[in-house]
């Protein structure tokens, strides 16, 4: 996983490979796991998963702390809240 991680790195850390053409990928990729680089050639996420060892179905939730209740505001307050209509006519 470490020459994985590594090749990640490189790649990140030079915007030119962005441009890169197949022959220079090989050089910076001659040292990874061919199974690593098919898997990553043909798409396939459940390869890609086994041999890094990581699962692609992980949830972050964050729940908000119940508030406490507070007292329910006077009838005036609840007035000022609404919409009055009149109707014309």
């Amino acid at each position: 996983m470490s020459k994985i991680i590594s090749l990640l790195e490189r790649l990140g850390e030079n915007a030119e490979f962005r441009y890169a053409n197949a022959e220079q990928l090989a050089v910076l990729i001659s040292d990874t796991d061919p199974a690593l680089i098919d898997a990553v050639i043909s798409g396939d996420q459940q390869a890609l998963e086994a041999i890094l060892g990581a699962r692609s179905n992980i949830v972050c939730a964050i729940y908000p702390a119940d508030e406490p209740h507070q007292d329910e505001p006077a009838d005036d307050e609840q007035d000022e809240d609404k919409i009055h209509l009149k109707h014309c006519g």
